[in-house]
């Protein structure tokens, strides 16, 4: 199966601080991947160096077969990139038909944005003229993944989708995560708990102190999912 996204000896730091060293790492196209570990084990910055959001000191990120570094995040975006970020990043003052309205912006008629949305979130349709700030969290989540489906992206990176969220809210977004995943788009799915994303992921990898420990299909990586969250 072809790689949508690989990434070749990614080395990383913020100031002189080393967080990524030598992650390899490849997402087939079409499948869900899920990148799991401990708290600073160097997800987050795997995905921003993936989004153009933070350079890598040395390596290559390789994106439909062509190398990628240096890319401004909004050249990756036009590509069909899409990152939704840690804590959702939706404008709390702003309707839910609003944040759509700035979706439709970049690629799509107003009319296909809500189609998405709505088909893929009723209940978002039920709030269209909320504020955001008063959505429960779970839709905040829908409404940022919404947003980020606007773009029609043939490569979604998501961070911590389930951080805040009920255990059943949680496995119903994952549910719509692997809807897109069989509709041909490519998914990297960052997560601290693993155990919801793994009934949905073709593939996983356990990063431990900034490099990839293990890649392998869910049910192989029980052990060093073991190690990596309580050193055993």
């Amino acid at each position: 199966m072809e790689n949508l996204l690989e990434l070749r000896d990614i080395h990383a730091a913020y100031d002189q601080i080393q967080v990524l060293n030598g992650v390899d790492l490849a997402v087939p196209a079409g499948s869900v991947f899920a990148l799991l570990g401990a708290n600073g084990a160097g997800k987050t910055t795997t995905l921003r160096v993936i989004a153009g959001l933070h350079q890598p000191t040395s390596g290559e990120v390789v994106v439909a077969g062509r190398c990628v570094n240096g890319a401004h995040p909004e050249e990756l975006a036009r590509r069909g990139l899409c990152l939704i970020p840690e804590g959702r990043g939706i404008f709390p003052n702003l309707t839910v038909m609003e944040h759509l309205r700035m979706a439709a912006r970049s690629r799509l008629p107003l009319a296909e944005v809500e189609a998405i949305a709505f088909d893929r979130f009723p209940r978002l349709a039920e709030r269209r003229h909320q504020m955001a700030g008063t959505l429960s969290g779970g839709e905040q989540q829908m409404l940022a993944m919404a947003r980020g489906l606007a773009t029609k992206p043939a490569l979604l990176l998501l961070d911590e989708l389930s951080m805040g969220l009920a255990p059943l809210v949680v496995e119903s977004l994952y549910e719509v995560v692997a809807q897109i995943a069989s509709e041909g788009v490519s998914i990297l799915v960052v997560e601290q708990i693993a155990q919801t994303v793994l009934k949905v992921a073709d593939y996983a990898a356990v990063m431990v102190h900034g490099k990839v420990a293990k890649v392998g299909r869910p049910a192989d990586l029980e052990g060093e999912l073991s190690a990596a969250y309580f050193g055993t």
